[in-house]
């Protein structure tokens, strides 16, 4: 198990650290170019890739910490409450891979379909969507529990995420081109699993040598707030490029 978890891990780094990368040259590039194509392709199957070896890593975790992390030198309550905490954040894990897993598939799945949506009622993709709404409140609850203000957050942006795309699969009909301004969102969802995986996980470590520790909550908590805010200031521009109509739009509407 531990060997496993060892293989996932490094793919795991290789792959996101590209990804880290890679995400904004379909965001700079021209939309609709054979770069902008070719470039986001590769970009999705990385991140289903990142986000498979994510979910698989978290659940190994979750099942047995100490196989993965094994600590002789801890016993009694210092060994329990390392338990508890590792297990509560591989659950945070589990939900940022499973919010990546979603985003990216949402993203391509509604270029794929368009207005024809019921491709995204099909069990493969749906499923996964409306395993995050649970989830997110579990996240939350142990957020709270723990007094952990970046799982409270983010369990908060994830379930926004799942119950828009719910809102946008099921609603009576939708607007002409509003695929589009789907598509965008779910990408900039993927970003924000992705560097919030960085900034509080893998680079974690690097960040904590740059600044004070009472400054490491902001850096966790940049993804979701840039990337929440870049929905709300270009998610209009998007609606006026291509024309896509917005009166009576839910408020908890993703595209």
């Amino acid at each position: 198990m531990s060997a496993l978890h060892s293989i996932l891990l490094y793919t795991h780094i290789a792959l996101g650290s590209i990804a880290l990368l890679l995400f904004w040259l379909p965001v700079i590039v021209k939309k609709g170019s054979k770069l902008h194509n070719n470039a986001g392709k590769v970009f999705y199957y990385i991140m289903l890739l990142v986000s498979g070896s994510g979910m698989v890593m978290s659940g190994l975790t979750i099942y047995d910490p100490l196989a993965i992390y094994p600590m002789p030198n801890l016993t009694g309550i210092e060994l329990q409450r390392f338990l508890g905490w590792r297990v509560v954040f591989s659950q945070f894990l589990l939900l940022l891979s499973l919010l990546t897993w979603v985003s990216v598939r949402h993203a391509i799945g509604v270029l794929l379909a368009k207005a024809d949506r019921s491709l995204l009622k099909r069990l493969s993709f749906l499923g996964p969507v409306l395993l995050m709404l649970p989830l997110s409140l579990f996240v939350a609850w142990q957020g709270y529990k723990f007094n952990q203000t970046l799982l409270m957050i983010f369990a908060g942006v994830s379930f926004y995420i799942a119950a828009s795309i719910c809102v946008y699969v099921f609603k009576a009909e939708i607007k002409p081109r509003q695929w589009i301004i789907e598509h965008f969102t779910s990408m900039v969802g993927t970003g924000i699993a992705v560097y919030t995986a960085f900034f509080a996980a893998g680079g974690r470590r690097l960040i904590s040598e740059l600044l004070p520790e009472q400054l490491m909550m902001l850096t966790w908590l940049a993804a979701p707030v840039i990337g929440v805010g870049a929905i709300i200031l270009f998610k209009g521009h998007f609606q006026r490029k291509y024309k896509v109509k917005t009166k009576q739009d839910s408020p908890l509407q993703h595209a």
